[in-house]
């Protein structure tokens, strides 16, 4: 987990408006993205938005990149730096930045996406990221109405908070890999699609027979839900959507809706080679299951070690100190509210409480200090993947039952109705930081449902 040391200098002249072919073979080992560090607290980027050819595993697709990168470096900050993002729309059409599951000012040069930045005029964004925060997150487009076209075009990357070994001192010293997943439909949408790794397809994943790893995934796609597994390994979750855990949860598999983030640490077994894929999963109750995908092979090579006594070290971890989840979990709630995510039978339009989103309108008005208890209704028969900006929250209740997850999460993947009966979330949700007074949105994080109405505004007031 060392810091990296070197800086990947961005801005206008590295743009390319030809072809430009990112890590697009098959099989090459893994390799994390590249990294811009922040120096001296500060970070800032030159970020260009501009349409491009690419190519990727052979198939040749003309899209929108940042910098001319299908995979542009991640942002690694420490808690406390400030990021500046110079962002230059080359477009043909308006974009702006939302920088997903940070708790900062929706306001002005925040995480406005309120935001219409004209094609060839440039803004610059300014945040501070909050000390609370350590982990993966991400940024993307979020212009209203072309947010599905934009990120699927590429359009997206990561931000990676540093202070994960304050929290786990275990990890320190251990090999850290970061995995962005993206995917682009190459066929039928949703099913036959290409998932790419760091821009990269199938890669190979070296590690050691009872070497600990720390791994780092986040889904930064549009639309794609993926049910993430490594044959013959677990993995031992310890955060998600950068909102840790107080012990490690083995998982044999983790569902991963767009936009969703999870860091877990991965032992190696003996020598072998264990695919690393996404399982078939059941996103539309009326509708044939996602299929398997393959996503690489990690490839476990030395001398035989007692493996299981490697994982009985790692489950023996802990959280040193207090987590926000304590708080969060304590606090009085001040209102329940519930809110009905539909669709229209030609699936043309979708709702929130039989609305469509219009930015114009606040829905709901929230009070800064208050706790509140929202109940999320799935009437679809698809998964929606709710999202709220601004604000971690704790899922309390899934269709009824008592969820044990102990952690935060900023998007979570609602299950769909059944039997007509609708699925349903019991999420608290803390509307207590002062950095986040003003109007941002909640919505589906399979963004081509929120590019057709499902949406809402929520303001929080002092």
């Amino acid at each position: 987990m060392s810091r990296p040391t070197h800086v990947i200098a961005l801005g206008i002249a590295v743009v390319c408006t030809y072809a430009c072919t990112p890590r697009s073979g098959t099989g090459q080992s893994f390799a994390n993205p590249a990294m811009l560090s922040s120096h001296d607290g500060k970070l800032h980027v030159d970020l260009v938005a501009a349409p491009i050819t690419y190519t990727i595993g052979g198939h040749r697709f003309d899209g929108v990149l940042y910098n001319g990168q299908y995979m542009p470096p991640v942002w690694r900050l420490r808690a406390g730096d400030i990021l500046t993002v110079a962002l230059h729309n080359q477009l043909s059409d308006a974009t702006n930045l939302h920088f997903h599951g940070l708790g900062v000012s929706p306001l002005n040069n925040g995480d406005n996406v309120f935001l219409h930045i004209a094609p060839g005029q440039t803004f610059t964004y300014q945040i501070t990221i909050p000390e609370k925060h350590v982990g993966l997150f991400w940024y993307h487009p979020h212009a209203h109405g072309d947010v599905d076209r934009q990120i699927i075009g590429g359009l997206s990357g990561g931000i990676l908070v540093e202070g994960s070994d304050r929290l786990y001192p275990f990890l320190k010293g251990l090999t850290e890999r970061v995995l962005l997943l993206k995917h682009h439909p190459i066929g039928r949408a949703d099913y036959e699609e290409l998932v790419t790794v760091n821009g990269t397809v199938t890669p190979t994943i070296p590690i050691r027979p009872g070497e600990a790893q720390f791994w780092q995934i986040g889904n930064i796609g549009a639309d794609r839900f993926l049910r993430l597994k490594i044959d013959g390994m677990p993995f031992y979750l310890i955060g998600r959507d950068g909102y840790f855990v107080p012990r490690p949860i083995r998982m044999e598999e983790v569902i991963l809706g767009p936009g969703q983030r999870f860091s877990a640490i991965v032992v190696g077994d003996q020598t072998g080679r264990y695919a690393f894929k996404s399982v078939a999963f059941k996103f539309d109750e009326r509708q044939p299951p996602l299929p398997e995908v393959n996503l690489g092979t990690v490839v476990s090579n030395g001398p035989a070690t007692d493996v299981a006594a490697a994982e009985a070290k790692v489950s023996t971890q802990h959280v040193n100190g207090p987590l926000y989840v304590d708080m969060v979990r304590s606090s009085p709630i001040t209102r329940q509210r519930t809110f009905a995510f539909s669709v229209n039978p030609e699936k043309t339009s979708f709702f929130i409480n039989d609305q469509v989103f219009d930015e114009n309108r606040t829905d709901v008005t929230v009070k800064l200090g208050d706790t509140e208890e929202w109940t999320i209704l799935n009437k679809d028969s698809q998964y929606h993947d709710f999202h709220i900006h601004q604000t971690g929250f704790l899922v309390t209740e899934v269709n009824d039952a008592a969820v044990d997850f102990d952690g935060l999460r900023d998007t979570f993947s609602v299950p769909p109705a059944q039997n007509g009966k609708p699925g349903e979330a019991k999420l608290i949700i803390p509307f207590t930081n002062p950095e986040i007074v003003g109007r941002f949105v909640f919505h589906c994080h399979v963004v081509k449902h929120e590019d057709k109405g499902m949406m809402m505004t929520v303001e929080v007031v002092r």
